[in-house]
């Protein structure tokens, strides 16, 4: 049996996610369970190394650097996003980018999550190596699903071949303003949505890449793009329960590797948080209430609306505002944290998540939730075994 098959929920334990990954792994210690097995794993991690788990960097770069080297070799960071068309600088060539994933493997303590967002249209990471894709709006136009999940299989051959695992999508948002490119969204009904983007997850899941929902708790009607300003999803309760939510909730049947979780405020459950932040979206809504088990990563924590929370909140320097952010929303329960891009934010973060597990602010039990979704969905992958 191949471990990216995705298996059925009758399968699925561990709060609907860790029982894809029952079968995969050899059995080296038949009286433990696989469960038991990845907790042993991870108590044997160093504190830096458990920290670097929850860590994901940003990289554009041409090829590896030495600043690299030191997210990698003295902090243990060990994941990362790829950015092809951010400040201009990525590998020329496709055989460039396999090179550069080759040597972030190579110089990792544990196997990485490596991930881009190709997403097609407006948002195509591999464009410079492959051309055009189609968006996801031209991919539901066609009115066929078939369309979006054959070309989510060619998009994940073409990540697999470079040394990528990991797609920053598809949308889940139900278009209704213009916050976002409407072109990045598969439609305005959550029906329509959850039958493309669902193709579209099956597409990458089948075929060696895990999949990413994207932007909990839902971009479609908010006031703004998270990437420039702090909007708000005006929606009530029963709106985004029928249309915001209802989108996601479609798509858990088709057991997403991850789920993305956005900088926006939603003040019908959280008026004073963005949902990155909140213990109310992320821990009561998105786990509790529809059951979410597996790996929740947050938006960029470079973007300008987290930034222009943390100025509210008293945290006027980017290295020091990230840092604190990175611990609220571990505390929030999201698992993992894309970002921050420069060097000394990243510092800062290492730092921040460092003295607070240190200190006991993120519990021992916190921190072991978060790190045992992550090496569940390495062990799902087949990326990593644990003895």
């Amino acid at each position: 049996m191949q471990p990216f098959m995705r298996w059925g929920a009758a399968l699925l334990a561990l709060a609907g996610f860790l029982g894809r990954a029952a079968t995969i792994l050899p059995v080296a210690h038949p009286q433990l369970t696989l469960e038991q097995r990845i907790d042993a794993y991870i108590h044997h991690l160093t504190l830096s190394q458990q920290v670097g788990q929850l860590l994901m960097i940003a990289v554009s770069a041409d090829g590896y650097t030495s600043a690299l080297n030191q997210d990698l070799q003295q902090w243990h960071i060990d994941n990362a996003v790829i950015f092809t068309q951010w400040n201009g600088t990525h590998p020329p060539t496709a055989a460039g980018l396999k090179r550069l994933t080759a040597a972030l493997q190579a110089h990792a303590y544990a196997p990485m999550l490596i991930a881009t967002d190709e997403e097609g249209g407006a948002v195509d990471r591999l464009r410079p190596y492959y051309g055009a894709t189609p968006s996801p709006a031209q991919l539901a136009a066609t009115g066929q699903p078939s369309r979006a999940y054959q070309q989510a299989a060619t998009d994940a051959g073409r990540m697999h071949a470079l040394g990528l695992n990991v797609d920053f999508a598809p949308l889940a948002d139900v278009h209704n303003t213009n916050a976002i490119d409407p072109s990045r969204t598969f439609g305005g009904t959550p029906e329509k949505v959850g039958t493309y983007a669902g193709a579209f997850l099956d597409g990458l899941q089948q075929h060696q890449v895990e999949g990413t929902l994207k932007h909990w708790p839902g971009l479609g009607d908010a006031t703004g793009n998270p990437d420039f300003t702090l909007p708000t999803v005006p929606h009530s309760r029963a709106q985004l329960g029928a249309i915001d939510f209802a989108a996601f909730n479609r798509l858990l049947p088709h057991h997403p590797g991850l789920i993305m979780v956005t900088h926006v405020l939603v003040p019908a459950y959280d008026a004073h948080t963005p949902a990155s932040l909140s213990w109310v979206l992320v821990t009561q809504v998105l786990r509790d209430h529809y059951g979410y088990g597996g790996v929740v990563v947050t938006d960029a924590l470079d973007s300008a609306g987290l930034l222009q929370y943390m100025r509210g909140q008293g945290y006027s320097d980017q290295a020091k505002a990230q840092g604190e952010a990175a611990v609220r929303v571990i505390l929030a329960g999201d698992d993992m944290i894309e970002g921050p891009y420069a060097q000394n934010s990243v510092a800062m973060t290492v730092a921040a998540l460092t003295h607070a597990v240190a200190t006991g602010r993120i519990s021992q039990a916190r921190l072991m939730q978060s790190l045992h979704r992550i090496i569940a969905l390495k062990v799902l992958m087949g990326i990593m075994t644990v003895p």
